[in-house]
C-alpha cells in the first residue's frame, strides 16, 4: 500500500492536539484561523486531562512581555483585569551579604503574575467559546496508521490525520509518544514548589507584596542551581531548581540568611509540589503525522524560560506549518525553521547557566553585584539574563560584554582564593 498524501491539510481533515495548556490552544486557536481564512472545514479536537481552572499547575505563573500583545494581536484575547495579579517592576539578584535591584524596559506591556490554572482555564474557555472542543479525558494510546492517527482515551477512540503533543512534561504522555513514534523527552530540571501566605491565610490581592520584585537566588547549595520568590497576589509562590531535589533542599534554602532578611516563611511539605522544566531539545520531536511544541519539544527560552510565550508562539508555528507545508516529517522541518531563534539559542543559553552555577557555587557573586549597584551597563546585562529580554545569544555577543565578564572573572578571583584558604 502506498503512503498517502502528507501534503498541507485538506478540506474534512482532523488535527488532534493533546494538552490544553497555552501551546495546544494557540495551536487550536491558530488552526481555526488559518482554515477559516483558506475556506476549509478542519476539526480541531483538544484533549486535556486535568480540570482546567481546578488543579494546580506547578508553574512560576509569569507573564512577561510581549505574550499579552501576542494574545491580543493573534487571537483577540484580553485577559480579564481579575486574572492579572501582581504587576512586576523588576528583579533583585541576591549573593549571600549583597544585592541589586535589576530594572529595564521589557519591550512593551508590564509583566505579570497570574495562577497558571485560571490562565490555562480562561484560554480554554475563549477556545470553546469559538467552537473548538475541548475533551477532558487521558489520551492512554496513539496508533499511527498509513490513513491517520487513532487516539486512545479514557471515553473512547478518536481518529486525526495528524497528532500535536502539547503536553508540557508529562510523563504518561512522554512515554505514550515515545512508544509511538521516535520522539525521546528533552533533558529537564527539577523543582520544587511551595506557597507562602502572609500572616498564615489566605487574604485578597495584597498591595505592593515584595514590593513587586522577584527575588533571585543563586545559592551555594549542592542540588540547587537557583531559587525565586515571586509575589502571586495573595501569596508567594516559591520555587528551587536543580538536580534530584529533595525537600531537605528547600528547607535549606529557606533557612539562607538572604532569604531570611527577604521574608521569613515556613516550610510546610503538605505544601510542597514537585515539576520539572526543559533545559534542552527532544529528539525528535517532529516525524509523520505528528509534531510537539512547547515544553514537550523542549522549545524555550534556555535558562529563562519564558515557558508561557513560547508555548503559544511554537503552537501557532506549528499550525501554519500544516496548512502551509505538510504533515510530513520532511514539512516539519520548516517548523523547525520556524522555531529557529529558540533553537539558535540552546547553546547560549547553556553558556549562561553554566556561568550562573560556577558563581553561585565555585566563585562568589559579590564582586559582580557589588559593581552592578553603580555600573549601568552590567545592571542592563544582569537584567536581560534574569528577565529573559533579550535572547543569550545577543547578550553574550553584545559588544563589550566579553571584556566585562573578563574583567568581573579577575575582581572574583581573589576572593575565591580566600574563600579556598
Amino acid at each position: 500500500m502506498t503512503q498517502p498524501d502528507l501534503g498541507p491539510l485538506r478540506d474534512g481533515q482532523t488535527v488532534a492536539i493533546v494538552g490544553g495548556g497555552p501551546a495546544g490552544i494557540a495551536c487550536a486557536l491558530t488552526v481555526q484561523r488559518e482554515a477559516t481564512r483558506r475556506g476549509l472545514h478542519i476539526d480541531v479536537l483538544v484533549f486535556e486531562r486535568k480540570r482546567l481552572g481546578i488543579d494546580h499547575n506547578q508553574c512560576a505563573g509569569v507573564l512577561s512581555p510581549p505574550i499579552l500583545a501576542i494574545l491580543r494581536r493573534e487571537f483577540d484575547i484580553t485577559l480579564p483585569a481579575e486574572l492579572l495579579r501582581n504587576e512586576i517592576h523588576g528583579y533583585v539578584l541576591h549573593g549571600a551579604r549583597d544585592s541589586v535591584l535589576l530594572q529595564g524596559d521589557e519591550h512593551g506591556d508590564a509583566t505579570r503574575t497570574v495562577r497558571r490554572n485560571e490562565f490555562d482555564a480562561c484560554l480554554a474557555h475563549c477556545a470553546t467559546e469559538r467552537g473548538i472542543q475541548v475533551i477532558q479525558a487521558q489520551v492512554t494510546d496513539l496508533e499511527f496508521r498509513e490513513d491517520g492517527v487513532l487516539i486512545f482515551t479514557w471515553i473512547g477512540t478518536f481518529r486525526a490525520d495528524v497528532v500535536v503533543g502539547a503536553f508540557g512534561t508529562g510523563r504518561v504522555m512522554e512515554d505514550t509518544f515515545s512508544h509511538s513514534t521516535a520522539y525521546t523527552p528533552p533533558p529537564t530540571l527539577g523543582t520544587l514548589v511551595t506557597r507562602f501566605h502572609p500572616e498564615g491565610h489566605a487574604r485578597p490581592i495584597i498591595p505592593g507584596l515584595l514590593d513587586g520584585h522577584i527575588h533571585v537566588f543563586l545559592p551555594p547549595l549542592p542540588r540547587v542551581e537557583f531559587g525565586t520568590l515571586i509575589p502571586k497576589g495573595n501569596h508567594v509562590t516559591v520555587i528551587v531548581a536543580g538536580r534530584k531535589l529533595r525537600t531537605d533542599d528547600m528547607r535549606a534554602f529557606l533557612a539562607l540568611p538572604p532569604v531570611r532578611e527577604v521574608m521569613e516563611i515556613t516550610p510546610d511539605e503538605d505544601q510542597f509540589y514537585k515539576g520539572r522544566f526543559p533545559v534542552g531539545l527532544a529528539g525528535h520531536y517532529y516525524g509523520d503525522r505528528y509534531v510537539t511544541v512547547g515544553d514537550a519539544a523542549g522549545l524555550v527560552r534556555p535558562f529563562k524560560g519564558k515557558g508561557v510565550t513560547s508555548a503559544v508562539i511554537t503552537g501557532g508555528h506549528a499550525a501554519l506549518t500544516l496548512f502551509e507545508d505538510g504533515i510530513s516529517a520532511r514539512a516539519f522541518g520548516a517548523f523547525a525553521r520556524r522555531c529557529a531563534e529558540i533553537t539558535g539559542d540552546l547553546w547560549y543559553g547553556r553558556l549562561v547557566r553554566t556561568a550562573a552555577w560556577m558563581a553561585g557555587h565555585w566563585f562568589s557573586l559579590e564582586p559582580a553585584i557589588r559593581r552592578a549597584q553603580t555600573d549601568a551597563a552590567l545592571q542592563e546585562v544582569l537584567f536581560d539574563c534574569v528577565s529573559g529580554r533579550e535572547t543569550y545569544r545577543n547578550i553574550v555577543r553584545r559588544p563589550g560584554n566579553v571584556g566585562l565578564a573578563v574583567k568581573l572573572g579577575l575582581a572574583t578571583l581573589p576572593e575565591c582564593l580566600r574563600r579556598k584558604g
